[in-house]
């Protein structure tokens, strides 16, 4: 029999212990190092996104 593991029915899937490991390294908290280079991309979409946004400034008020 299939289990269903809609969110509607507010049930979790069974854990087997098979895959638990690839599960909670999918899932676990950044390192360190990964941390620094999600913060250094945030910072440089940022500042793109500014000099976009001054860009569109100018040419509206030209």
């Amino acid at each position: 029999m299939k289990e269903d593991n809609s969110p509607r029915t507010g049930e979790t899937a069974a854990r087997t212990g098979v895959n638990d490991h690839a599960w909670e390294r999918e899932h676990r908290h950044p390192t360190p190092t990964q941390t620094r280079g999600i913060l250094q991309r945030r910072r440089d979409a940022e500042a793109k996104l500014e000099q976009h946004q001054q860009e569109a400034r100018r040419k509206i008020a030209e």
